[in-house]
């Protein structure tokens, strides 16, 4: 009798706490054999330290609760409800919340249906391994500034030993919260390729692709114009000031995102790397502006001219990472067949790690001239009043390596250490060119 009355109890105060994506076991689990359900509950908290050195613009080194989540989920035959959410930082916010139906055929192919809020399958490998299973710190920064997060939608996935092809449909916007136009739409896919699967190891190649059409933004003399941010912290929760590596990019209309990707580990060791690359296309109502900027005595004269002074051109942005490790010591690492991802530290173990990212929003037109005092591009390699404006975007690029020692004392307690040297390039920053952090880690996941 106390089974079910505890069940909905613990129900109600997961989904009213908060929590992230989890790849590992919960430790509690409730079942009713009878009405085949099993309810689980879990929780997991991760406490930073970090400190920064920077040639010029500071960061703030100290420490913080950088993830505290709880997380439920209800098994029932066939169907799985799961969701979690977080109150890192101190705010509340809404993690991943998805019903799936799966099912086996008889060549034990896995077919699976999921609706609800969660990670983009083609947001990288890096965004769909859950942070608190990551063997670093901090994701690496260019599936932060490149990749995707979660999305409202819905995807079917086809899995076996050898092939896993995983779309899906989803909106722009979880809410449908935006100031005009209307919620866009984006179609994603990740397909993985393991020719080497065994107990002691795999091997996997991938690729994935997102198209994504953007429809909402805000009304600009009678325009609808519509912006995409894109950007990433320094690889490090507690100080995620992204100014280093940023853009803004107006009257954006679609993005096309294509990826590759391999993964190898055997009980000692692991290796694996991504590439990304974003490009966007832009559109806006030219004639309707310029007619706008006709209302003052400051006006262009002609269309052409006001073309020429407000250029328009797609982007392209670039980046990727490789990772390693060795477990000195410990259970060995362990593949997550169902997600196609390498999963975290399981017991008492101790392990090396070390890492190259490169990070880079730039997309400057060859020949042009950068004036630090007005944050302009300008062409012909020199400052000139007309034409004022570029289409240049020099949002940053980066390089990262990090080495990292992660001691866990057992399932449920980790310590992780590591230290990253960034090498920097923004013209926009021009006296920034190296940070050093040292970063420390304590988590707690049951």
């Amino acid at each position: 009798m106390k089974k079910y009355i505890l069940m909905p109890l613990l129900a109600i105060f997961a989904l009213t706490a908060a929590a992230q994506d989890f790849d590992t076991d919960p430790t509690l689990e409730l079942e009713n054999a009878e009405k085949e359900v099993k309810f689980t509950v879990g929780a997991r908290m991760m406490a930073d330290a970090a400190y920064y050195n920077t040639d010029f613009t500071p960061m703030q080194s100290g420490a913080s609760i950088t993830d505290a989540r709880i997380r439920t989920s209800m098994t029932y035959k066939d169907w799985y409800f799961y969701a979690d959410f977080g109150f890192g930082g101190g705010k509340f916010s809404q993690k991943n919340i998805f019903v799936q139906y799966s099912t086996f055929d008889n060549s034990d192919n896995m077919h699976a249906i999921k609706v609800g809020y969660y990670n983009d399958p083609a947001g990288s490998m890096a965004r769909n391994t859950s942070l608190g299973s990551y063997h670093f710190i901090s994701r690496p920064g260019s599936t932060n500034a490149l990749g995707e997060g979660r999305e409202l939608g819905i995807s079917y996935k086809f899995n076996n030993d050898r092939f896993m092809a995983y779309q899906g449909v989803f909106t722009e916007n979880a809410y449908n919260k935006i100031d005009a136009g209307f919620n866009g739409m984006t179609v994603a896919g990740r397909y993985l390729f393991r020719p080497i699967v065994d107990e002691t190891q795999t091997l996997h190649v991938g690729a994935n692709v997102r198209y994504a059409h953007i429809g909402g933004g805000v009304v600009t003399n009678n325009v609808l114009k519509k912006t995409l941010y894109l950007g990433q912290p320094l690889e490090t929760y507690v100080d995620e000031e992204d100014v280093f590596v940023s853009c803004e990019l107006p009257w954006i209309d679609n993005v096309f995102d294509a990826g590759a990707e391999a993964l190898y580990h055997n009980d000692r060791f692991f290796v694996r790397g991504e590439y990304l690359y974003k490009h966007t296309t832009k559109k806006r109502d030219s004639n309707t502006l310029w007619e706008a900027s006709n209302n003052n005595i400051d006006t262009w004269g002609s269309y052409d001219w006001w073309l020429a002074a407000n250029p328009l051109r797609s982007d392209n942005f670039h980046g990727g990472y490789v990772e390693a490790g060795f477990m000195i010591f410990g259970n060995p690492y362990h593949y997550n067949m169902q997600e196609g991802i390498l999963g975290g530290l399981d017991g008492k173990a101790l392990e090396l790690v070390a890492r190259w990212n490169y990070t880079s929003l730039n997309d400057v037109n060859e020949g042009e001239y950068y004036a630090v005092g007005r944050d302009q591009y300008y062409p012909n390699n020199y400052m000139e009043d007309w034409p004022y404006a570029s289409s240049s975007v020099g949002g940053g690029k980066v390089n990262s390596y990090t080495v990292g020692l992660n001691y866990s004392f057992n399932r449920y307690v980790l310590c992780m250490f590591d230290y990253t040297y960034h090498r920097l390039q923004k013209d926009w920053l021009p006296y920034d060119r190296n940070v050093h952090m040292a970063q420390a880690r304590v988590q707690f996941t049951f």
